[in-house]
């Protein structure tokens, strides 16, 4: 009996023995997981972080993407202006790029609509023998009939770089040119001038005036002498300014030009022949014949012209207007967010400048959205091409497209 018990016991303390490892291997077990289980969720308060930084670079970019946009010159209709490209045929998108030179006023809305057009550019040819309730029948009837509502433009500078002041329906109008005005009654006798400039286009349905000339020319000899009003950068950044704000607060948008300025050209220089040639040191372009042009961008100008004058200094490969040099720094170092467009591309043989390609092919490959030229028909048809062979993006057409159609939108003339 006294056997038995002592095995009974031993048995009891061998079990205890073996409850109290197995208990001791369980809490150490037990342990060693809760001290790994802080690991998973330092794992995840790591990925947390990371989506944190993550989130918190995506919110970077879209602060940086919205302050872009903000600055803007047409921010607030962007995206229906995509919206819109994206409803448009390659071809329709193509036409949206072009600027046509009005040959007869009774065929324009059957023209703008064959081709696309962004709209028309009228001359005073066109108007000679009409009453002014006529003239303004043709932009009603363009506007009304055009698939795309156009841009009805005008080159009204006074002087003899008029549209519609001399003729004999606009008696009561007879613009000086900018030089003129500003010599008899300073800046304040040119923003008279064109205010009346403004009412006079407003009344007759135009929505864009090629105006004003911000180059800077000191002397008769220049090129630009009459149509500048002064070589002081900062005079001409006022005019600038004040063009840009009363003119499109009416409804009329301003055609920033001749960027980046022809500065001392001579008056000699024939523009018909092919391009001229501005040899000034680059650096007192950019610092002088660049300021005006900021002023203006900054008042929220609509649209920038780009010359074809040769800038020897800053792009001797291309003339401005077929140049990605001028057009990036337009973009960069002015600021510009508009409607960048030419001059007359078809006025004179630019193809030397052009990379081999067609001059309208290598102005889109430059950056323009628009294209000023009097054959539209072949401009439309070598862009088109263009597209087709793979010159030219597709995507490049449908952001100057969308620029196109967010300038219309922005100056009223889309709704």
């Amino acid at each position: 009996m006294k056997k038995f018990v002592i095995i009974s016991v031993v048995l009891l303390l061998l079990a205890a023995g073996a409850f109290g490892f197995a208990l001791y291997r369980y809490m150490q077990v037990n342990d060693m997981f809760s001290a790994k289980e802080p690991a998973p969720t330092e794992a995840v308060a790591e990925k947390t972080d990371e989506n944190t930084k993550s989130t918190e670079a995506k919110a970077v970019k879209t602060d940086t993407d919205a302050s872009a946009d903000a600055t803007n010159v047409f921010a607030a209709n962007i995206d229906k202006a995509s919206a819109y490209a994206s409803d448009l045929t390659t071809e329709e998108m193509v036409g949206q790029l072009i600027l046509g030179v009005c040959a007869d006023p009774t065929t324009i809305p059957s023209e703008i609509n064959k081709y696309s057009l962004a709209g028309m550019l009228f001359e005073s040819s066109n108007f000679q023998a009409m009453t002014k309730e006529e003239i303004s029948g043709v932009t009603q009837t363009a506007s009304a009939q055009a698939k795309i509502k156009p841009i009805l433009a005008a080159q009204e500078e006074g002087g003899t770089y008029t549209t519609f002041s001399d003729l004999p329906a606009f008696t009561e109008y007879d613009f000086n040119s900018p030089r003129t005005e500003f010599d008899a009654g300073g800046l304040q006798a040119v923003e008279k001038a064109e205010e009346d400039k403004t009412t006079m286009l407003k009344s007759i349905g135009i929505n864009l005036n090629l105006a004003p000339s911000l180059d800077l020319a000191s002397s008769s000899d220049q090129m630009m002498y009459s149509r500048s009003i002064s070589d002081d950068a900062d005079t001409v950044s006022t005019y600038a300014e004040y063009v840009v704000k009363f003119n499109q607060a009416k409804g009329v948008s301003a055609a920033l030009k001749h960027f980046p300025g022809y500065g001392t050209v001579p008056d000699s220089a024939d523009t018909g022949v092919g391009a001229v040639t501005d040899d000034r040191d680059a650096e007192t372009i950019r610092s002088k014949d660049y300021t005006p042009f900021k002023k203006g961008v900054a008042a929220g100008a609509h649209v920038v012209m780009v010359s074809n004058v040769l800038v020897k200094n800053i792009d001797s490969a291309h003339t401005a207007a077929l140049s990605p040099t001028i057009h990036s720094e337009l973009r960069g170092t002015v600021g510009f967010t508009g409607v960048i467009m030419t001059d007359v591309l078809d006025g004179a043989d630019y193809s030397a400048y052009a990379e081999g390609n067609k001059p309208v092919v290598q102005a889109v490959l430059a950056g323009n959205d628009l294209i000023l030229v009097r054959d539209y028909a072949t401009a439309y048809n070598d862009i088109l091409a263009a597209v087709k062979a793979g010159t030219i993006n597709e995507s490049q057409i449908k952001e100057a497209c969308t620029r196109v159609l967010a300038y219309k939108y922005t100056a009223g003339i889309m709704k």
